[in-house]
């Protein structure tokens, strides 16, 4: 069951391009794709600094173009903490 802070994205969000480089210390459990997309990093955790999982094998993420309007969210308890798009761009929203 999802929280009502995260459905209505309580903490706020953030959009990340491609050209941004890589995005650390980001403490998200989700984004959406705003066009094709291609993760190239995906790292994070149990709690909002660590870097304990590499979310887009366990997400099966890799080789994967994520079309526009994807959803992508990591278990309850965990954040996605490393971000960097090969291409594309996302919104994440943030923890609650």
């Amino acid at each position: 069951q999802m929280s009502v802070q995260r459905l209505t994205a309580w903490n706020g969000s953030k959009h990340i391009n491609s050209g941004d480089g890589a995005q650390t210390g980001v403490g998200c459990y989700g984004f959406i794709a705003q066009e094709d997309t291609v993760i190239n990093v995906l790292l994070g955790g149990s709690t909002d600094s660590s870097i304990a999982e590499n979310f887009k094998t366990t997400l099966g993420l890799t080789g994967k173009t994520l079309k526009s309007g994807a959803l992508i969210v990591v278990p309850l308890g965990q954040f996605i903490n490393s971000i960097t798009l090969t291409s594309g761009s996302i919104i994440v929203y943030y923890s609650e």
